[in-house]
Order: C-alpha cells, then structure tokens, then sequence
C-alpha cells in the first residue's frame, strides 16, 4: 500500500536541501507531493519567534489539491540528501493544517526510517 520508491524518485527532484513527499490515495489513483519553496498566503505560520513563514511543507502543498473532508488518511515520507528514509512526522503547524482538513490518519517515517502512525 505504501510507494516509498516513487515517493524518493518524485522528492529528490524538488531541488531543496531536504526532501519530502505526501500522498493518498484517490479511488485508483495515487497523488502525490514534495515540499517546494514556493509560498502560499494559505498557509501563513507565525513562529515562537515572531518571525512568518510562507513555505510549502509537502503536507501542506497537498492540501492544496483537496478540498476539505475529501480525504482522511495521507502518508509522509522523508529522504536525505543521499536518499535515506528519515523522520517525517508532520510538524505542529502541518498537524493543525491536516486535522482542519478533515484528515485523520496520518502514516509517516521514524529517524530509523520505518513507519510510524499517529491519530489527528
């Protein structure tokens, strides 16, 4: 059920230093998304900091290509730069983005690359 070589083969060609996909699955068919430095108004964050961020976390550009309760289980996956499976757990904000979104189900990798689940 999960695609992890796809997944590597579509996030290594994102061009940033670190690289992530998202999926679900549609029916038959499998969409899939990479973190991008693009920026989107949709997904403003504001840090402890104070400081504001616009980028795309791949969860986030996923959302982008739902609509709300369209969906309830999506798949993360993260790769170093030599293409080893490492940590992908959504961050706060991904979190807070996916649960408004109607996602429940969450699958993503641990730091020893193997699958972890967790509830929204």
């Amino acid at each position: 059920m999960y695609y992890p070589s796809k997944a590597r083969e579509i996030a290594m060609q994102n061009n940033q230093p670190f690289h992530l996909a998202a999926w679900f699955r549609r029916g038959s068919s499998i969409i899939f998304s990479t973190n991008s430095s693009r920026c989107s108004t949709k997904f403003k964050r504001t840090y402890r900091d104070g400081s504001v961020g616009y980028h795309l976390h791949a969860e986030m550009a996923l959302l982008n290509k739902i609509s709300v309760g369209s969906i309830s289980e999506v798949h993360v996956i993260r790769f170093t730069k030599n293409g080893n499976i490492t940590m992908a757990k959504p961050c706060e904000h991904c979190q807070k983005y996916l649960k408004e979104y109607g996602i429940k189900k969450v699958h993503y990798t641990n730091w020893n690359g193997l699958w972890s689940f967790m509830r929204l």
